[in-house]
């Protein structure tokens, strides 16, 4: 009994010390790169001309969305002992609509990215150009209304149970819709986008080595950076979803505590490892492509030498005032 009780002392060190470091390294890398993410794909004017940059706009802020919320409330709890969910029963209620509604959403726009790459390699222009601009912004806003309203039963029903005299637990009042939330989660953070993007990776990477190999323009590099990231994503969700549907099939089975907590944190441990995966995508494209690295070091320069114009502008303007005077 006392090596059981040492192992889950361990195990629940452990998950506390996975959302310290690897935690809070997550929340820094996804939220920079999705920062830059959006800031690059609006303001480089090389890079937002087609209508993929939309959907990677919209993946990053719904990435933003997701890590930041899934992830400031245990790392608070974790450093400090105050949870902002357990506290506050309007963030318990919009957190866990939002923080479904944006995982599900960010990975959908990454789907609508991997099918715009796939008409890219298409051989047929009208093909290639199929989604314009205001359909992309049609699919995005339709994807995000449609999340939201599937998931506004948790804003609804989310609530604050009392354990003690002085503490409460967010959770959801009523168990059929949790029930319904995590199944939903399963359908649109897991089952369908793995399933989507795994299809249009196999038939992206055919296309790209039938077609697209004398190729050197942007599109087709671009191609390839998410066909690394599609499989960054792969390896990452097969594995998480493997674990979630484990954990729904074996949830009324009777499990020691000790095997409970071993399943928590082997699950934890994924479910960071997909927090990562969803929230790298600029530093993937820094990395992989070096046309995505030209285009922001040229966007770079030009904004210091407008600087530099404005400098000399600005000095040559008070040295003629002062002749004046």
């Amino acid at each position: 009994m006392s090596s059981d009780a040492d192992t889950i002392v361990y195990l629940l060190n452990v998950a506390t010390l996975l959302y310290k470091t690897f935690g809070l390294f997550i929340i820094v890398v996804s939220t920079i790169g999705n920062i830059c993410n959006c800031f690059v794909f609006l303001c480089i004017r090389s890079l937002n001309k087609h209508p993929n940059a939309l959907f990677v706009i919209g993946s990053s802020i719904g990435s933003l969305l997701y890590i930041n919320i899934g992830l400031f409330s245990p790392i608070i709890s974790v450093f400090s002992q105050f949870n902002p969910i357990n506290r506050w029963l309007f963030w318990c209620k919009i957190s866990a609509w939002l923080y479904y509604s944006a995982g599900c959403f960010s990975f959908i726009c990454i789907c609508f990215s991997a099918l715009d790459q796939f008409l890219l390699t298409l051989p047929r222009i009208k093909w290639q150009r199929l989604i314009t601009r205001i359909r992309a912004q049609f699919m995005i806003l339709f994807t995000a209304i449609i999340w939201l309203i599937i998931f506004l039963p948790l804003l609804i029903f989310a609530n604050h149970i009392q354990t003690s005299a002085t503490t409460f637990t967010c959770t959801i009042s009523v168990p059929i819709i949790s029930v319904y939330s995590t199944y939903w989660i399963i359908i649109g953070y897991y089952f369908l986008p793995i399933i989507l993007i795994l299809i249009l990776f196999c038939l992206t990477r055919y296309n790209l080595k039938q077609f697209l190999r004398r190729r050197r323009n942007l599109e087709s590099a671009m191609v390839r950076v998410m066909l690394i990231q599609m499989s960054v994503i792969l390896i990452s969700g097969i594995p998480t979803s493997i674990c979630i549907i484990y954990s729904l099939a074996t949830k009324y089975s009777t499990k020691t505590y000790l095997r409970s907590v071993y399943e928590s944190v082997i699950l934890l441990a994924f479910v960071l490892f997909t927090f990562f995966t969803n929230g790298i995508s600029f530093w993937v494209y820094l990395f992989a492509s070096k046309m995505f690295r030209k285009h922001i070091k040229d966007s770079i320069s030009k904004l210091k030498l407008f600087k530099n114009r404005l400098t000399i502008f600005s000095t040559s303007s008070t040295t003629r005032i002062n002749v004046l005077h």
